[in-house]
């Protein structure tokens, strides 16, 4: 259910660990993913939790936010845009009273939490080499921007042909730098002189939708295309716009019959139990 976040907090808890932090802090959206994954993750480890989201707090909490709670996480709801800034200051806070907190940014994207998907991409490598030759390309939902970088660190690395097209998910209009800043750090951090350009970095802006964590028609269309026809499940907020991307362009013959198209599934499945007016059941 946590898709990339589980990634991502793979490295990030470790790091944790290695500092011998007592309290995990991080931020993002109401119905965060990779909020979920690291309160989770935290559990798992007997750490104390504190969630940073941003937007107005429900009635009664679902979906993501519900799970946060049986983590036991500590959920602070502040105003969207201010979740980081909260959360840095009660960090300091923390450190004011001895405490030892270890501050996670919004989506895990930092050049630690991107090295999980480095080697994502490593493995996503070794299964193509198994499969005949073919010029291939690789979709995914592009949004806070270490899932992006680690990709791209794991394709330079590797030296490989596989393009990457990212498809956006919010508005964020310095994207491209913030995918450049994460993915040259991540490089240096494995000795590595090569560096990302932002005219590299390919993204497709036409599926937003309205906003970021608003379902689209667009996706709604694709996700239930895809549960009605394989039995996969999307989530509104990002896998199924980049799915509905991947749909048009079939359509409009992006790729010849000799290429091939992977989709990295990039999770987050508790999100459309937050959207149930969103689908006429029909």
């Amino acid at each position: 259910m946590g898709g990339n976040k589980a990634r991502k907090a793979e490295f990030l808890l470790a790091e944790a660990l290695q500092k011998d932090c007592d309290v995990i802090l991080t931020a993002g959206a109401i119905q965060s993913n990779h909020a979920r994954v690291i309160a989770a993750a935290a559990r798992r480890y007997s750490r104390e939790c504190h969630l940073f989201l941003g937007g107005q707090k429900p009635d009664e909490p679902t979906a993501n936010l519900l799970l946060d709670k049986l983590a036991k996480a500590q959920v602070h709801v502040v105003a969207s845009e201010a979740e980081s800034s909260f959360m840095e200051r009660f960090a300091e806070e923390l450190r004011g009273l001895g405490r030892r907190p270890y501050v996670i940014p919004i989506g895990g994207s930092n050049e630690i939490g991107a090295q999980g998907y480095a080697l994502g991409f490593r493995e996503l490598e070794h299964q193509l080499r198994a499969l005949p030759p073919k010029s291939t390309t690789l979709l995914f939902a592009s949004s806070s921007g270490g899932t992006h970088a680690g990709l791209f660190v794991g394709k330079t690395i590797d030296k490989s042909e596989v393009k990457l097209l990212g498809v956006r998910v919010d508005k964020d209009p310095g994207l491209q730098e913030v995918i450049c800043t994460i993915a040259d750090k991540l490089l240096m951090r494995l000795r590595s002189d090569e560096k990302l350009q932002p005219n590299d970095v390919v993204l497709d802006s036409d599926y937003v939708g309205e906003d970021y964590g608003v379902p689209s028609e667009q996706g709604i269309g694709a996700l239930k295309k895809l549960w009605q026809s394989e039995g996969i499940l999307l989530d509104p907020v990002y896998t199924a716009k980049a799915m509905a991307c991947l749909i048009d362009l079939a359509r409009e013959g992006e790729w010849a019959q000799d290429e091939r198209v992977a989709f990295l599934h990039s999770g987050g499945t508790p999100s459309i139990f937050n959207f149930p007016t969103q689908f006429s059941i029909s």
